[in-house]
């Protein structure tokens, strides 16, 4: 009687963890024109990617810096929550906020939320890093996680084994500020000739 009672309470644990509910299949993208427009995807737990996230480096952007993201969500049947991605930005500046994941569409049993990396969904809910944070000329870390909940469950993450997923990237003045310092520049030595004779 013993060794059936083990059993079924071994089935029934099997059962729970078999049904648990999961993220994965997890992307991040970044843009320098708009928001899911000529964008650079990166792997978070996907691997569809030909670049991780972790220890990338983004690049060089001047007034803008989209950061969206996709993910898979099985919520055991519950329904989802929320699913977010969170972001801390330090460096010349600090910064975080989250991005909401919109729905994209759901093939039983699981939900997919985000842009769609495949380019068949291209709603988008992302920020602008710069403009969202006013991030000034210099180089910065930015570490991100995608946290997700069923209806009636706890989180769970995409969050690279706790570590959160690490990239960096500078800002660089727009070229039009250049040309105005260049002009301010040429006008304060005209100026300053002028005042001389």
């Amino acid at each position: 009687m013993k060794h059936k009672i083990f059993i079924l309470t071994s089935l029934l644990a099997l059962g729970g963890v078999l049904n648990a509910q999961s993220i994965f299949n997890g992307y991040a993208y970044v843009s320098d024109t708009t928001a899911g427009t000529n964008s650079t995807w990166y792997n978070l737990s996907g691997s569809g990617q030909s670049t991780s996230f972790q220890g990338a480096n983004l690049g060089t952007f001047s007034n803008a810096l989209w950061l969206g993201g996709q993910t898979g969500f099985d919520s055991v049947g519950n329904g989802v929550n929320f699913i977010e991605m969170g972001y801390s930005i330090t460096g010349t500046a600090t910064a975080n906020g989250t991005i909401a994941y919109a729905f994209q569409s759901f093939s039983a049993p699981n939900d997919q939320q985000g842009t769609d990396v495949n380019g068949a969904n291209t709603s988008d809910i992302s920020t602008n890093l710069i403009s969202a944070h006013s991030l000034t000329a210099g180089s910065y870390n930015i570490s991100i996680y995608v946290q997700g909940a069923p209806n009636n469950g706890s989180s769970i993450y995409d969050s690279n084994g706790g570590s959160n997923y690490n990239a960096a990237f500078t800002v660089v003045p727009e070229t039009s500020t250049y040309a105005l310092f260049a002009g301010l520049g040429v006008l304060a030595f005209v100026l300053t000739k002028r005042l001389k004779k």
